[in-house]
């Protein structure tokens, strides 16, 4: 029964994988996304940037593929109704202190050495780092985290709504294309909006030139428009699934009394599925919020000029072996995010199978 999960979670590790550049770059590893990167920045060759970008989407895609096909149409699922928590094992002696030394190892290595070694050169570069720049760039990473995160939210509650009222084949295509997002690398999806978005600028600043004598300049490729697109583009797919376990969760019963009542599909989402939809939302707010804040490989690329972010400053700073300098700028990534991953840690928790089992 761990088998789909097991599957899931290994495409899910490829995709970050392949999708990360911060990592990469920093210990001098080529890979696609630092190809990209240097084709675009380097070359200042954007055809073959794209080609690449091309190339390695065609690659996630290949990953989707093998991940559905290992499926196939085995369906993988408990017999009854009824669920049950799941049995603990019991070890004793040296077995039960090698098995929580086993479990603590990906928390040991992978969160507190490094926290804690980040807060010890936090502590002795805040003085001379911390200042009203620091503040800024917080305030820069939280308004664009939050403001991406509605954005996604709202359109993954239009979407999942919209499949609800009318689930047709091509309501159902469109919400799957739209989930696609989150299997595409930050560089990707960056490079697809800038184009478009270039070629845009440059037909409106064109037209402006001729027909009013003035120019329009970067409207959309040079402004937080485009970032903020590309977040929806790249986390939308979180929000969405956020929403619709929160939607699978109401009976369409629900909706038959408030529409009897005289509601309005509009009514009825407000008054009936949004207040009981209040956990679902907060849950993928907080996701979409954690995932922008940490977004580097699409800020870089999209950012305007004179905007930065912290992960965007812990990345250069990194980038010119100031590692301790750039300590405060990660810990506060750490410390942004901590918060909403031990809420949806909590979340997750109780909604485990066997917790509201019917006794």
């Amino acid at each position: 029964m761990a088998r789909p999960a097991l599957i899931a979670g290994v495409s899910l590790v490829q995709m970050e994988a392949l999708a990360d550049y911060g990592t990469v770059q920093y210990f001098g590893i080529g890979t696609f996304t630092t190809g990209i990167f240097r084709v675009w920045y380097g070359m200042n060759d954007s055809t073959a940037a794209a080609q690449l970008a091309v190339l390695l989407l065609l690659f996630v895609f290949a990953l989707l593929a093998f991940e559905q096909l290992s499926r196939r149409r085995a369906r993988f699922h408990h017999a009854g109704n009824r669920q049950y928590r799941p049995a603990r094992l019991a070890f004793a002696g040296h077995w039960g202190w090698l098995a929580t030394g086993v479990c603590l190892i990906p928390l040991l290595f992978g969160f507190l050495i490094p926290a804690a070694q980040l807060t010890v050169w936090a502590w002795r570069t805040a003085p001379r780092v911390v200042d009203g720049r620091f503040l800024a760039l917080l305030a820069n990473s939280l308004w664009l985290a939050l403001g991406a995160a509605l954005l996604a939210l709202a359109l993954a509650l239009l979407l999942g709504y919209g499949q609800r009222l009318r689930p047709r084949p091509l309501v159902r295509l469109a919400v799957r294309s739209a989930g696609l997002g989150y299997a595409a690398p930050g560089t990707v999806v960056a490079i697809g909006v800038m184009l478009p978005f270039a070629a845009i600028d440059r037909g409106l600043d064109g037209w402006a030139r001729e027909w009013l004598g003035l120019s329009t300049g970067l409207l959309l490729s040079g402004t937080l428009t485009a970032l903020l697109f590309a977040y929806c583009a790249r986390f939308l797919p979180v929000a969405l699934h956020g929403v619709e376990a929160g939607l699978t969760r109401i009976r369409p019963s629900m909706d038959d009394a408030a529409r009897s009542l005289g509601s309005t599909p509009r009514g009825v989402l407000w008054r009936v599925h949004v207040p009981m939809l209040r956990g679902s939302l907060l849950t993928a707010l907080l996701l979409v919020f954690v995932d922008v804040l940490k977004e580097l490989p699409a800020t870089l690329i999209l950012r305007p000029f004179n905007f930065n972010t912290l992960a965007v400053r812990a990345y250069e700073l990194a980038s010119d072996e100031r590692l301790m300098d750039s300590a405060p700028f990660a810990l506060a990534i750490v410390l942004a995010g901590i918060g909403p991953v031990i809420l949806l840690s909590r979340a997750i928790g109780r909604t485990r199978p066997g917790y509201d089992a019917v006794p």
